[in-house]
């Protein structure tokens, strides 16, 4: 899923969330304002 302008992330792979940022591992990836609510939506249902 695309969570900015330079990242596309695999959603299973995410280990957290924090503030706009996801982790994977050790990598901290930057989630863009423009991204953000659909990213939360989708991140949501997938929970379900």
């Amino acid at each position: 899923m695309k969570v900015h302008k330079s990242f596309i992330v695999n959603l299973d792979m995410i280990d957290s969330v924090r503030n706009q940022n996801i982790i994977i591992g050790s990598s901290v990836i930057p989630v863009s304002d423009a991204h953000q609510e659909n990213f939360m939506r989708v991140l949501n249902l997938k929970r379900l």
